[in-house]
């Protein structure tokens, strides 16, 4: 029961923080922050996160926009494109409740020590939560482009 409360006060956290709009002036300081912050430390980890999970509702409203010629043509480069946008937002999902499952709320939010064991995680996680913001990037920018090339 304390894991489950522990997970749910985790997802809930980083939903909120990541679903809060930012500035771009905000931005930048979170881009600056993850260039200066140890890639491999619970800091540098969040910092990745809370830089690209702002753009999930982005991916949302593109997954919306390409779903009627989609659905039109399943073989279309739109089509493709929303099932990439779908990906990465299943892959933010699946990595936030994996890595709520892998520590604890105050490992993550308080900065509690992590064992041997769990820095090895840490750098697992890393490494997943960078290939989850380039699978979102890419996504957004390709549906994007799909949306910007149909307008003209």
């Amino acid at each position: 029961m304390k894991h489950l409360l522990s997970c749910f006060v985790l997802t809930a956290s980083l939903f909120l923080g990541g679903c809060a709009q930012q500035s771009s002036s905000k931005e930048r300081d979170q881009k600056s922050e993850t260039a200066t912050t140890d890639p491999y430390s619970m800091e540098g980890v969040m910092a990745v996160h809370d830089e690209v999970m702002p753009k999930m509702g982005e991916i949302s409203m593109l997954i919306d926009a390409l779903k009627e010629q989609a659905d039109k043509n399943p073989d279309s480069p739109q089509a493709n494109a929303m099932k990439k946008l779908q990906e990465s937002h299943k892959a933010m999902m699946d990595w936030m409740r994996e890595f709520g499952d892998a520590f604890t709320s105050d490992e993550i939010l308080k900065g509690a020590a992590l064992s041997e064991e769990k820095k090895e995680r840490l750098r697992l996680e890393a490494e997943r939560i960078e290939s989850v913001k380039t699978l979102m990037l890419e996504s957004i920018a390709e549906g994007q482009k799909l949306l910007e090339t149909a307008a003209q």
